[in-house]
Order: C-alpha cells, then sequence, then structure tokens
C-alpha cells in the first residue's frame, strides 16, 4: 500500500550522517553479533563489513550501523544501532547485560543502543506517526524496558507510549516496504481488529551509489505498535496448557477462525488481481525444496525418496487446473499471535523469514501454508510442554481446522487434505534443517512429523502390474 514519503533532507531525512565504526568497534561487532538469537545467519561461515552508518538528528548519540553479512547462502543486511557509555564493572559471576558488546581500548563500553533511553525517545521523536506524523507532546518512558525473549528482532515494551505501545526494531532490513508495517497498516484500514494497530514507523531514505541503484527504495528500519491489553504468548501459552494436561482445543478454534477471518480480509486489503499457480509448478517446487533440505540436513537424505513420492499424491482431477494466490502471513505459528485478556488473538510479525528476499516475501502464496504452520506449531507445543495426552495435539489440530472452515469455507475432499499435507510437510523440512543446525535436541520434534506425514501418505501396494492409485 503507499505510504505519505515524509521530507528525505539530504537523503537521510530524520538522520545524519556519521562515520562507520572503526577496527576496534568492529572486532566487538564480529565477536558479539552471532551470538544474538536475531543473527540471520545459523551455520557456516560468515563475513561482516560495514555497508551504511548514520546518526539521529535530534542530537542524541546513538549511531545506527547498518552492516552487511554474508553467509554461505546469502548476503544480508543487519540493523545495530550503538552508543558509547561510562564502563561498568562486572562482579565475577555476575551476568553480564544483553546489551554489552564490549569495552574499547579507551575505557569505555559499547552497548546495545536498543537498551538505551536516549535512542529510544530520539527514535520516538524522529518517527513518522501515522498519516499525522505527530508524535505525542509527552513521551513517557516510565515502566518502559527491552524485552529479552526475541527471536529475528528487538523489542521495546513502552507501556506509557501513546496508551501502551511496543516498538519492533528489525534487525535485518532491506530496501522497500516491508510488510511488518504496511500489512498491518492495510488490514487495520478495512477494519479488521486480529492485528494490534501500527502507531508509527522510521524509515532511512535510499543511496545513490555503490551497489544501490539510484533511486533505491527507503529501508524501514522499525515499527510502534500498540499493545495487546492483559497478552499471553500464545506457544507459552499452549506449552503451558500441554504441561497441565487442560485441552487447548477451545482456544485453537478461536484461534482458527482468527487465522481465516485474517485471510478473508487480506483479500480485501490486498487484492491479488487473480494470480494463479499451477499444480506441475508447485510439485516441482515442493520437490526442489526437499533436495535442498536433504542437503544441508543428512538426517532427510535417506527419507528423500519417499518424500519425493509423496509429492506425486499431490493430483486433481483437472491437471490443468490452477491454484488461486493470495497475500498470506507467511510465517505463521504460535509464537506470532497473542491471546488477549478476553479470549480474542491478535496477529503479529507480517514480516516473513527474514532471510529470505524482501521481494518473495511480498509475493502472494496459497493460504493453506499459513494453516500448515500453525498445524506445526501444535507438534511443538505438545512436544516442549510434554503433554502426557497422545491425542493433545491431534485434538488442539482438528479444533484449529474446524474453526477456521467456519469462517474461511474450504473444500473438504481428498486433494485439500493431500495439498495442506504437502505444505505441512514442506514445513517441517524446513525446521528439521533449522534444528540439526541450531537445537539438535529438538530434532526430533519435526522429524517425528516427516515421518508421521510419509506414513499417511503411503499409498497401498499395487497387485500384479496395477498402477499404484495417485
Amino acid at each position: 500500500m503507499s505510504r505519505r514519503r515524509i521530507d528525505l533532507t539530504d537523503q537521510l531525512g530524520p538522520f545524519v550522517p556519521a562515520p562507520a565504526p572503526d577496527d576496534a568497534q568492529l572486532a566487538l561487532l564480529r565477536a558479539w553479533m552471532p551470538a544474538r538469537r536475531w543473527f540471520p545467519v545459523k551455520s557456516g561461515t560468515t563475513t561482516i563489513t560495514p555497508w551504511r552508518s548514520f546518526g539521529l538528528a535530534d542530537g542524541s548519540d546513538a549511531i545506527v550501523h547498518l552492516l552487511r553479512v554474508e553467509g554461505p547462502e546469502a548476503t544480508v543486511t543487519v540493523q545495530v544501532p550503538v552508543v558509547r557509555r561510562p564502563s561498568v564493572t562486572h562482579a565475577v559471576g555476575q551476568e553480564v547485560p544483553p546489551s554489552w558488546i564490549g569495552t574499547l581500548g579507551d575505557g569505555t563500553d559499547l552497548l546495545d543502543a536498543c537498551d538505551d533511553p536516549t535512542f529510544w525517545r530520539a527514535w520516538l521523536t524522529l518517527a513518522q506517526w501515522g498519516e499525522a506524523d505527530a508524535p505525542p507532546a509527552s513521551l513517557d518512558l516510565a515502566g518502559a524496558r527491552m524485552l529479552t525473549v526475541e527471536q529475528s528482532n528487538t523489542s521495546i515494551l513502552l507501556p506509557a507510549v501513546a496508551g501502551g505501545a511496543i516498538l519492533k526494531l528489525f534487525r535485518t532490513v532491506a530496501p522497500g516496504a516491508n510488510p511488518d508495517v504496511d500489512v498491518p497498516r492495510a488490514l487495520v484500514q478495512v477494519g479488521w481488529d486480529g492485528v494490534p494497530a501500527p502507531l508509527a514507523w522510521l524509515e532511512l531514505a535510499g543511496e545513490d551509489e555503490g551497489d544501490v541503484p539510484a533511486g533505491a527504495e527507503p529501508i524501514d528500519l522499525g515499527v510502534l505498535t500498540e499493545l495487546v491489553p492483559d497478552a499471553s504468548d500464545g506457544f507459552q501459552l499452549a506449552c503451558a496448557y500441554a504441561t497441565g494436561d487442560l485441552s487447548f482445543a477451545e482456544d485453537a478454534a478461536e484461534l482458527g477462525r482468527t487465522v481465516a477471518g485474517m485471510h478473508v480480509a487480506l483479500r480485501q486489503a490486498l487484492p491479488a488481481a487473480g494470480q494463479t499457480v499451477g499444480l506441475a509448478w508447485l510439485r516441482s517446487e515442493l520437490r526442489r525444496r526437499a533436495r535442498a533440505a536433504a542437503a544441508s540436513a543428512s538426517v532427510i537424505a535417506g527419507r528423500l525418496p519417499a518424500i519425493e513420492q509423496f509429492y506425486g499424491l499431490l493430483e486433481a482431477p483437472d491437471e490443468a487446473s490452477l491454484l488461486e494466490l493470495q497475500h498470506i502471513h507467511g510465517d505463521l505459528h504460535l509464537g506470532q499471535v497473542l491471546r488477549a485478556g478476553d479470549g480474542t488473538w491478535r496477529v503479529l510479525d507480517f514480516e516473513g523469514e527474514p532471510m529470505r528476499p524482501l521481494a518473495e516475501r511480498q509475493r502472494p502464496d496459497l493460504p493453506v501454508r499459513d494453516v500448515a504452520g500453525m498445524l506445526r506449531s501444535f507438534d511443538y507445543a505438545a512436544a516442549v510442554g510434554e503433554a502426557t495426552s497422545p491425542t493433545w495435539a491431534t485434538d488442539a489440530r482438528e479444533a484449529f481446522l474446524a474453526g477456521y472452515a467456519e469462517a474461511y469455507p474450504t473444500p473438504d475432499d481428498a486433494f485439500t487434505q493431500t495439498l495442506r499435507d504437502a505444505l505441512e510437510l514442506d514445513k517441517a523440512l524446513y525446521e528439521v534443517v533449522y534444528e540439526a543446525g541450531n537445537r539438535p535436541d529438538w530434532l526430533r520434534i519435526p522429524l517425528g512429523a516427516v515421518d508421521r506425514l510419509l506414513a499417511h501418505g503411503k499409498p497401498p501396494a499395487p497387485d500384479g502390474d496395477e498402477p499404484v492409485p495417485g
């Protein structure tokens, strides 16, 4: 969706030029960044080099560095705002604050500015507040704190700003409109209340030099959204239910209705102009992704023939039929939703997978991909929460699907179920690769799903020379 552009004076807007990190600062950043949960490259050798650096035009002392991170498969840009403060001595055994990057030769500490109130105030002052671009007359930072439980971004809780808000600083950034800014805005504008409303955002103008073409699009650096009152993280809530052997079915059904409502609203807010995909292309793409997963995780290699055979079951009565695409969430799971105090759900994080190119994350897709992602999440909640009931995840899955079908009717035929299973398998393979490289103790969770789906989709043995039914 279109945005009113702020005055990008001197091609920097609310920023001023700043020096790149010197060798000492860069050495500290290179040692600190890979250990952060938000660091985009999870395995292999990486190269970190400075790209752009700028300060904030309000006169505060934070410097925002955009650093190129080159990994085995892609090069992405990571945002790291920093401040320098007098060194603080930590007692032996005392936990070092997560914002501490290191101590420089002059005795000052280099800190992550995401945990610095001066940076928060500057960000809020310089941001574009909706279409009016006018921040509140008073910015009360009472009770504000950086959240330490985070994944691909860094969030700051601001309970006294604009009636309660969350500031999310994007760690992986790219030229172009970040979906986590524009998609929620579009949903709010069509009247859907299942997403926290964006209040403000901050963007950096494109640069017309180096490897950035003239007229490059601005880069979204972060977004401020309304705070969901008395909210519970969806994954933590589901795990707690599993641990207590409490049924999650009622909440899952309501969540299914919410996700369906999101898909209906997305069709209205961001029409996809009749875009479609052919079934043959989809089978080929799923097989390609499976081969890439097998190359990255050896545990998949022995299952690859069965996986390719499984995707062969993905056949429609009319092979020439086309599957309709629309804008979707793209990375939906229980950790991307909040249950409000009134029992309703809110959907977060429309950014998609940060390592994927921005243009790819903005493309329409199959809504059933979101459904498959949530189904996988119920398996994780059951495993992490150590549910003793063997039907805990199954009951949650069935309730979610029933709730979804109430608000977004879809055919309940063999093809629809096979398509859903195929995309769930695709997601499980992605999870296997991730867990193999990052959390090997969790590898059993997605691998068990792969084996379950393959067993479920295994065709019956043929009699004589009769072909296997497709």
